[in-house]
């Protein structure tokens, strides 16, 4: 099956006041871990235990290997590695770093040029009819949505905003913090899960 891509642009993206055009991916869902382990059990002949504990085990694996400094390597599929960044208080040179200056950013992947061409036999793209992208809003139009939106419920989240107003989860939690930052709106709930009011009028 293709893989459906569409094409995106940034304006101004070299302070120039052009644009410049770019391809984006249309995503799929990842499997489940149910879903992986029900495949793998129908190929060969491990069972859904079996692959279970594979993965506990393969995941404690990398935690240690990682955690001690060591790259991971998944035979035919790549290499795990760490990305650090430092956090410098003010006045600190690099040259004053310590190891309690220096935080893990993330953790890099590199495939295997095994993997990476074999892949390449065999994906395909085709350009797609709809776009996932965010729709264009003032400040003002979407506000106005926002709010007729919140006379009928109690609060606002996210996926309220991506699902009625066809915004991406960034544009939709770009805004929610724009709105909230200029105090019109009152963050409240989990961390990972919040929930937006209408701020009080004084």
């Amino acid at each position: 099956m293709a893989i459906k891509y569409e094409i995106h642009s940034i304006h101004n993206s070299k302070g120039e006041g052009g644009e410049q055009k770019f391809v984006r991916l249309r995503d799929h869902e990842p499997m489940t871990s149910k879903q992986i382990e029900e495949h793998i059990e129908q190929v060969c002949s491990l069972t859904r235990a079996d692959v279970q504990a594979v993965m506990t085990a393969l995941h404690g694996l990398i935690v240690t290997e990682l955690s001690q400094g060591a790259r991971f390597y998944l035979p035919q599929v790549g290499y795990l590695s760490l990305s650090v960044t430092t956090e410098l208080p003010e006045g600190k040179t690099m040259e004053k770093v310590t190891g309690n200056d220096i935080r893990l950013r993330n953790i890099n992947f590199k495939p295997t040029a095994e993997l990476l061409n074999e892949v390449s036999r065999h994906v395909k793209f085709e350009r797609s009819k709809f776009t996932t992208r965010s729709r264009q809003y003032t400040e003002e139009q979407l506000w106005n949505k926002m709010v007729n939106f919140l006379k009928e419920n109690e609060y606002i989240c996210r996926r309220d905003m991506e699902f009625h107003f066809s915004l991406r989860q960034q544009t939709a939690l770009k805004w929610l913090k724009h709105f909230t930052e200029k105090g019109l709106l009152v963050k409240k709930g989990a961390s990972n899960a919040p929930i937006y009011f209408l701020a009080e009028k004084n």
